[in-house]
């Protein structure tokens, strides 16, 4: 008597790929999304700290003048007193360094909702910057994101419970025909269902038809793998639809500013021309480029 084996079981109809978590790129109003959105903008302005860092220990300048130095000390002391004399030399130097960049920790720290509901080129205490920001006295902690929200009157008022106003302006009345004019766009992509890998914030003045991104990052590890390009895609899409026919970078947005001299900028420089360079090619594809 002859036993047969089971027959083996269909082939399964689902995809290998549908577990996979996908991305998606839309604009939020939530309070959730927009806090972390702000909070990578803040990172990304920290992390400039590191670029700017290397730069300045490895340009050629610097460098040169560093490696002169120590040779001719080492003419004048003996091994030991040279190698505890190089060591003082390099931690000094190191510490000039993080002094020098440390004007991003302080700049991080100005990316909150203030800064997202408040004048185009917000930064240090309440006024606009100009292209550079103060270096040193960043106490190191970026805070993007305090909660707020708004009082009965329309003004935005702080959530934390010290009861103080973020934004007390006794010109309201004439800065309510403004905010109705005015509309702050926070544009995520989103990995999944959690994590937010990238943001674009984007201001639209439907009177002047026209729209400034103000923020535009990726995190560090999804980078040059198109996520970018599809949040600046979403913005001009949404520009379109608000019947804006103008999108540009702000100039002065939020990592445009510098804390180094121009001479050791080359590398930020050139990452604002291809983020240019991009936009213009999103403009063309979806009719707005000139």
């Amino acid at each position: 008597m002859s036993i047969s084996s089971p027959p083996p079981p269909p082939p399964s109809t689902q995809s290998p790929t549908a577990d996979l978590p996908t991305l998606q790129t839309y604009p939020t109003t939530t309070h959730s999304d927009r806090t972390s959105a702000l909070r990578l903008i803040a990172d990304s302005i920290a992390q400039q700290r590191q670029s700017a860092s290397f730069t300045l220990i490895t340009h050629p300048y610097p460098l040169s003048i560093t490696i002169l130095l120590l040779g001719i000390l080492s003419q004048y002391f003996d091994y030991a007193t040279f190698t505890t004399t190089a060591a003082g030399i390099i931690m000094i130097l190191l510490l000039g360094v993080r002094m020098m960049t440390g004007g991003y920790i302080a700049l991080a720290e100005t990316i909150n909702f203030n800064w997202l509901e408040g004048p185009a080129g917000l930064r240090f205490g309440g006024k606009k910057g100009h292209g550079r920001s103060p270096s040193g006295g960043a106490s190191g902690n970026v805070d993007p994101a305090p909660i707020l929200k708004a009082n009965s009157g329309g003004n935005i008022v702080n959530g934390g419970g010290n009861g103080k106003r973020s934004r007390n302006n006794s010109n309201s009345s004439s800065r309510g025909g403004e905010a109705k004019d005015v509309e702050n766009i926070v544009i995520v992509s989103k990995w999944g269902k959690e994590e937010i890998i990238g943001s674009l914030v984007m201001r639209v003045s439907r009177k002047e038809k026209k729209a400034i991104i103000r923020a535009w990052t990726v995190k560090l590890r999804y980078r040059g793998k198109g996520v970018g390009r599809g949040l600046l895609e979403e913005g001009v899409r949404v520009a379109k639809e608000k019947g804006v026919g103008k999108v540009e970078f702000e100039r002065e947005h939020a990592n445009s500013h510098k804390v180094l001299p121009d001479i050791f900028n080359g590398g930020f420089e050139r990452r604002e021309k291809k983020a240019k360079d991009t936009l213009v090619e999103v403009l063309k594809e979806q009719g707005l480029g000139r």
